[in-house]
């Protein structure tokens, strides 16, 4: 027998909430910034699928519920070097100073 939408959504808010208890940890409301909520909304339009916020906080508290060893391979990734341009460098200070996009 097939599970109702309603017993689905149970049983992910008691795998999360065991989640929690386990890192010891409480139940907040994940505020991220503009500039990640939109890269993620760009995500989940990709590659259709709407749920990006839980997938984020999912993600953060099972690396956080995982020993060292498995969550120091996201610590110790490589970070590519951001090089601002001149050119780019005056678009955002014109941004900032107008909110308007050149």
């Amino acid at each position: 027998m097939a599970k109702s939408n309603a017993d689905i959504q149970k049983d992910k808010r008691a795998k999360e909430r065991a989640l929690l208890e386990r890192i010891g940890a409480e139940k907040r409301t994940l505020i991220v910034s503009k500039a990640l909520a939109d890269a993620l909304q760009v995500l989940g339009e990709r590659h259709d699928f709407e749920e990006w916020q839980e997938i984020a906080s999912t993600f953060l508290i099972n690396l956080a519920a995982a020993p060292s060893e498995e969550s120091a391979r996201f610590a110790i990734m490589s970070r590519p070097e951001i090089i601002v341009k001149e050119k780019w460098l005056r678009q955002l200070e014109e941004f900032a100073k107008t909110g308007v996009e050149a």
